[in-house]
């Protein structure tokens, strides 16, 4: 099982975006120096309270200041880019990274950043499965020509720069449906999951490992899910330590919720539609109870992780240590402690 941050842009009171971005790339280096696989940045526009609108440009810093861990968009919203750009854009990070660089794909969530890019969210799978089309032709040959509903390609020439990894960069998905865990199954694609439960979990990974084998792929895990982590030297410091931020940050799911109440998630959202008001409703106490967010000294998270990995077969756990505007200190803190008190236990 490989560990990756999935990076929270997300500001601690009174920071400046300067400060913000900075300590987010020292993030990236103090979790490259510790060993971490993988970094992925989020994308959101116009959100005072996550203020990513270019993971690009996140994974393009870091990579002139790590050496080793993978870096990524968890995900390049691709209805709200054109895929030719994209395609140029992640060739060069590939570049610049040395060929360390991983492609995060999905078709986006918040009805407000629809609305804010004049995008029609109810065409947003057509919208994603055309651009996936686009940028590996994109990729892989020198003339190509492509016209959708969204864009018109007419390409003459071989992509400049290219990319190092062939015939590209590693894919990732976000998929909670069937229709999306179906097709990274066809394509052997690792699938993320945010904060899915692990009945969830066990529920998807079985439905995409029948399609995976139906597609003639190696029946191999290719499950990521997020959990929320906090390390410290004892439960009781742990728990009082991260509740207030915890607290904050897992108020998000009432923004979604509130989304779905006021019938702004279209149909084909139907997990996020169910998921949503679901977790709004819990408590801290039954988030904690229902594995969600791992949360205690390095020998109880280490037991809960063991508890997740007997359940569910992980290609990767996306780890979230920092969440809510949690100060670095507390950040720095809870990713070195995690990486030297509670790895080695598992």
């Amino acid at each position: 099982m490989r560990f990756g941050l999935w990076s929270m842009t997300s500001p601690p009171p009174g920071i400046s975006d300067i400060d913000l971005y900075e300590q987010q790339l020292r993030e990236a280096e103090l979790a490259d120096r510790l060993g971490y696989d993988h970094i992925w940045f989020f994308e959101h526009h116009c959100s005072p309270t996550s203020p990513a609108p270019s993971p690009n440009l996140l994974i393009a810093a870091a990579a002139q200041r790590t050496r080793n861990i993978r870096l990524g968009a968890m995900v390049n919203i691709l209805p709200y880019r054109n895929p030719v750009i994209l395609a140029e854009e992640i060739a060069m990070l590939d570049v610049l990274s040395r060929g360390r660089v991983d492609v995060g794909l999905g078709r986006g969530l918040k009805p407000v950043e629809f609305d804010l890019l004049g995008v029609d969210q109810a065409q947003s799978r057509r919208m994603f499965h055309e651009s996936v089309d686009a940028m590996k032709r994109l990729w892989a040959d020198e003339n190509f020509s492509m016209e959708t509903d969204w864009f018109r390609i007419d390409k003459k020439t071989p992509m400049a720069p290219g990319v190092v990894q062939k015939p590209h960069p590693p894919f990732y998905i976000s998929a909670q449906s069937e229709d999306s865990l179906r097709w990274a199954a066809k394509h052997d694609i690792p699938f993320a999951q945010i904060d899915a439960t692990i009945d969830e979990c066990k529920r998807d990974a079985a439905f995409y490992r029948t399609v995976q084998i139906a597609s003639n792929h190696p029946p191999r895990p290719r499950l990521i899910i997020t959990r929320e982590i906090y390390v410290a030297k004892t439960d009781a410091e742990a728990r009082e330590q991260a509740y207030p931020w915890l607290v904050r940050y897992w108020n998000l799911w009432d923004r979604y919720a509130q989304f779905t109440a006021q019938g702004r998630m279209p149909e084909d959202y139907k997990v996020w539609r169910e998921r949503s008001p679901r977790l709004a409703k819990m408590s801290f106490e039954e988030v904690v109870a229902a594995g969600l967010i791992l949360v205690g000294s390095p020998e109880t998270v280490a037991a809960q992780l063991r508890r997740l990995t007997s359940q569910v077969d992980l290609f990767a756990l996306a780890c979230v240590f920092k969440f809510g505007g949690m100060p670095f200190d507390m950040l720095a803190a809870n990713l070195e402690m995690f990486a030297r008190e509670v790895k080695p236990l598992l």
